[in-house]
């Protein structure tokens, strides 16, 4: 079996964003209307006090577009491209995350949308004149949280949810893009009995974007390089399919705690090449690697190198199917879930909707 253990040195590039560039490309790709400045559930915009550039200290007061004053406690996310902050307002936390102008106008309308599922993180309030979003402040994320001692019905009910926040997203024809695991936001408490999970919200939709039917983006390599579905690896046709392949990669890693995509390097070296090879060994059935291909379109510049990685291995060098691997957390229906989550034909592989009627959650509860 491939992949390798989240260390806490690994957690920074496990958090790479969209690029700048495949932001950009995302919103002239998508069709949906650009709505009104904020919805009804938002009220006039106030100013900020005090401003100091583009970065705040600890104490710095902001003023929301609903008036709620935030008092800036620490810096989570110092990053040229953006920055994010733990505020208080009211005796309660909140997460004020800063975007570049095109990304707040563009994501805005959208993320007005989102309020209406309690398995999405919505958006609480605004901070206009520094194009800020402001979110509740949850407990951990996926990606620290899966390490803790978790019963299998916690670990399913996480899942289940996150599933459901998803499909929320495709309902209205909105892929998400960057399905990963610190992505996946959670709130818990502890009990004698053990951890109780209290929700569980899809995060970071800044980047989601509207795709008719019937449509796809082409041309991008959306998402993380350790989550990313086989056609955004290749610049293909990506849309809802994509975050399922991801979403299925989360469940793994919820189940192992691997990343089994994971590969260490180097910073800023390609490793579309040695991932997309991995993901043949372990996900493509040759008659589903084959629609990909079509998937693809026989001129897509692509195709003759993933032969080339199809062609690799034989007796000497066999693929690793996921349907083979060896683990207690592996049981038959969990395989079976990530084996139609996981078709390399995104043609083929089930829906949102489809995978939370799959039997592996038949026994999951609410809380």
């Amino acid at each position: 079996m491939r992949g390798s253990a989240v260390s806490s040195a690994a957690l920074t590039a496990l958090k790479q964003p969209l690029s700048k560039l495949g932001r950009a490309h995302l919103s002239t790709a998508s069709s949906h209307s650009s709505g009104r400045h904020l919805g009804a559930n938002i009220r006039k915009a106030s100013t900020i006090v005090p401003h100091s550039a583009s970065q705040f200290e600890p104490g710095v007061i902001l003023k929301g577009y609903s008036g709620r004053e935030y008092t800036i406690e620490n810096v989570l996310q110092d990053r040229q491209d953006r920055q994010v902050y733990l505020a208080r307002a009211n005796e309660k936390m909140f997460v004020l995350k800063s975007l570049f102008e095109n990304e707040y106008n563009y994501a805005l309308p959208l993320q007005l949308r989102f309020n209406h599922s309690p398995y999405l993180r919505a958006l609480r309030d605004t901070v206009p004149e520094m194009k800020m979003f402001v979110n509740e402040y949850m407990t951990d994320h996926l990606l620290n949280f899966a390490f803790k001692d978790l019963s299998l019905s916690a670990q399913k009910r996480v899942l289940r949810d996150t599933l459901r926040g998803l499909a929320a997203l495709h309902d209205q024809n909105i892929a998400h893009l960057d399905i990963k695991a610190n992505n996946i936001m959670i709130d818990y408490h502890e009990t004698p009995e053990g951890i109780v999970v209290d929700r569980t919200q899809l995060s970071d939709l800044e980047d989601s974007t509207h795709i008719p039917p019937g449509q796809a983006l082409r041309g991008l390599q959306v998402g993380n390089q350790f989550w990313r579905s086989p056609e955004a690896h290749v610049q293909g046709a990506v849309g809802k399919p994509s975050d399922i392949f991801s979403l299925a990669l989360v469940f793994i890693f919820m189940r192992l705690k691997m990343v089994i995509f994971r590969i260490d390097s180097a910073p800023n070296v390609d490793l579309t090449n040695a991932i997309l090879e991995r993901q043949i060994s372990t996900f493509a059935e040759w008659k589903d690697f084959e629609s990909f291909i079509d998937y693809l379109g026989k001129r897509h510049r692509y195709i003759p190198e993933l032969r080339r990685m199809a062609n690799t291995f034989g007796t000497e060098k066999p693929r690793q199917p996921f349907s083979l691997w060896k683990s207690d957390a592996l049981d038959p229906e969990f395989k079976d879930l990530i084996k139609k989550m996981t078709n390399f034909d995104p043609r083929k592989r089930v829906t949102a909707q489809e995978a939370l009627g799959h039997t592996w959650f038949s026994d999951v509860e609410d809380a």
